[in-house]
């Protein structure tokens, strides 16, 4: 009996050798109540990254509202249309009509635009434009040569002359009073300004002409007839003449 009593007591002993070594080793291990299991985060795990996280140079770019990064475009380079695509003959027409136009909206009458004399009038502007152009110039006289002399030198002087809008004087070609010039650039940028088209030209010139003082010489009440010559050179610069009848 004394012998089985104390292995029973032994037995116990053994057991609860056993029962705290289990708690020991939990407590150490972790896995005991109160604990969650999860690991320390380490720094850039699991949480927000500061200012140069994962850039090389974050600084170095540019941001706009809503965060987009901007995206900085090359110039767009400049556009040009080759001088050969303008037709001086449609430049020509048009000027011709807006002319018309302007005289209409002042009750004045038409100026013929065909015809003998007109003919006469356009080779006449004509060669004076090409002169300019190639002087590369606007002037009523190249090589010394006048208006007065070239209405001359068509046959036209004599006939060319009329009454004034009052009637108080003679209209003639002297002081160059029958004829207008001018110059713009097409198909390039110049002074802020791209032409495109042979109306944009057209307009362009009438615009310069009515803003001057030579609106009074295309707003002649007597005035019957008018020449227009265009010359566009290579470099898309434009010369015009009119010359009136």
């Amino acid at each position: 009996m004394v012998n089985k009593a104390a292995l029973s007591v032994l037995g116990v002993i053994v057991l609860v050798s056993m029962g705290v070594g289990v708690l020991i080793g939990m407590q150490i291990g972790g896995g005991g109540a109160g604990t969650t299991g999860m690991s320390t985060p380490t720094p850039g795990e699991g949480t927000a990254q500061g200012p140069g996280d994962g850039e090389s140079n974050p600084r170095a770019q540019t941001t706009i509202p809503g965060g987009e990064i901007e995206t900085v475009q090359p110039p767009e380079e400049e556009q040009t249309i080759p001088a050969r695509r303008f037709e001086r003959r449609e430049i020509n027409t048009e000027i011709k009509r807006l002319i018309n136009q302007r005289r209409t909206n002042r009750d004045l009458s038409d100026l013929i635009t065909d015809g003998q004399v007109t003919d006469k009038l356009d080779t006449m502007a004509r060669n004076h434009s090409v002169a300019m152009a190639d002087e590369g110039r606007v002037s009523h006289a190249i090589d010394g040569i006048f208006s007065k002399e070239r209405y001359k030198r068509a046959g036209l002087y004599s006939s060319c002359q009329f009454n004034s809008n009052p009637g108080t004087y003679v209209v003639n070609a002297d002081g160059n009073q029958l004829e207008v010039i001018g110059h713009v650039v097409a198909g390039r940028t110049h002074d802020g300004e791209f032409l495109a088209t042979e109306k944009e030209v057209a307009r362009a010139i009438v615009d310069a002409w009515f803003s001057g003082i030579t609106r009074n010489r295309l707003l002649y009440e007597n005035a019957n007839q008018i020449g227009i010559g265009v010359e566009v050179t290579q470099s898309g610069d434009v010369y015009v003449t009119g010359n009136l009848c």
